[in-house]
């Protein structure tokens, strides 16, 4: 599919979100609810929110042990660029951009560093299925619910064990590869050694001593974000039990995974309005400033922290393009 309908029918999705959740709002009654906010509250989520991102840097410095060493504080950085990059550019290639980041900072291979960064993603998902059978099996979701929570769970499953699998394959399909004639010719060989690169950083869990640590830090990231949800929740004074906050976290997370704008808008606004008046029967003003809030506290001070970093490293947005990635 070309690129440019894939950005058409992206926009089109949160253009649709957008309308649901905001189609029908009174613009003084929803101004109230967003001028009302717990400064305080507010404030401690967006501490938590720059504290996940410190466990998510943490973690990506053990994902790439086995590759390179890295300190902290670069990997922390990269991170919010590519949050940044996220948040301003289409088809997530903020991804790639912290990929690059990292890569001009440190010299570790880019097409290494982007592997961890989908076995992080994939590590991510891992800790939305517990979250989402925790709370999948207290709450009692509608038949179309838990259909979309099965089929996530057993796609996560799945792609979780392919790189499982492919981690054991790996030394041995590479040296098939290499043996082929076609793998002399300068091309095919660059390509050849990119995708082993590639290969390598996706399956850098199997190499690392650090295996536990990993799993505490998944453990505990999607902790926070269900402490961010829970505060925001204080902050905008909607009352909602332990449960019920749970109930929004896994709904909001699926929508991000939705193909939509940079930054899920609409798709993330529409997940929060729908649970919040559907399933907990909350005034449709309150639900709209919560969502609005809640993205906001997501969006806002990563663009702002990511944009610092950004202007502060020697990337540019250029730099994404294919032809640096494999470089």
């Amino acid at each position: 599919m070309n690129k440019w309908l894939k950005l058409v029918i992206s926009i089109a999705i949160s253009a649709v979100g957008l309308y649901y959740a905001f189609g029908q709002v009174d613009f003084d009654a929803l101004w109230f609810h967003l001028k009302s906010v717990n400064l305080v509250w507010l404030s401690i989520a967006i501490i938590l929110l720059i504290f996940s991102i410190a466990i998510r840097a943490e973690r990506w410095q053990l994902l790439l042990e086995p590759i390179k060493t890295i300190p902290f504080h670069p990997l922390f950085g990269a991170t919010m660029v590519g949050y940044f990059g996220n948040a301003v550019l289409p088809f997530r290639l903020g991804e790639l951009l912290r990929a690059y980041t990292i890569s001009a900072q440190e010299d570790v291979d880019t097409s290494a560093a982007f592997g961890t960064i989908i076995l992080e993603r994939i590590l991510d998902m891992l800790g939305l299925v517990a979250t989402i059978l925790v709370f999948g099996w207290i709450y009692p979701f509608d038949d179309g619910g838990r259909k979309i929570m099965i089929a996530v769970v057993v796609l996560t499953l799945l792609g979780f064990g392919f790189i499982l699998a492919l981690g054991r394959a790996h030394s041995h399909l590479m040296e098939r590869l290499k043996k082929w004639p076609v793998a002399q010719k300068p091309m095919v060989h660059r390509l050849i050694t990119i995708i082993n690169s590639l290969v390598d950083g996706l399956t850098s869990l199997r190499a690392t001593k650090h295996v536990g640590q990993i799993i505490l830090h998944t453990i505990f990231l999607w902790v926070v974000y269900y402490c961010i949800t829970y505060v925001m929740s204080l902050a905008t004074g909607i009352n909602l039990s332990w449960i019920e906050v749970g109930v929004i976290l896994i709904s909001t997370s699926l929508a991000i995974a939705i193909p939509a704008a940079p930054g899920a808008v609409g798709t993330y606004h529409a997940a929060a309005v729908y649970v919040l008046t559907t399933l907990f029967f909350v005034g449709r003003t309150e639900s709209q400033a919560f969502a609005v809030l809640l993205h906001a506290v997501g969006f806002i001070p990563l663009i702002i922290i990511g944009f610092i970093y950004f202007l502060r490293s020697s990337v540019h947005i250029k730099d994404i393009s294919g032809k640096h990635i494999v470089e």
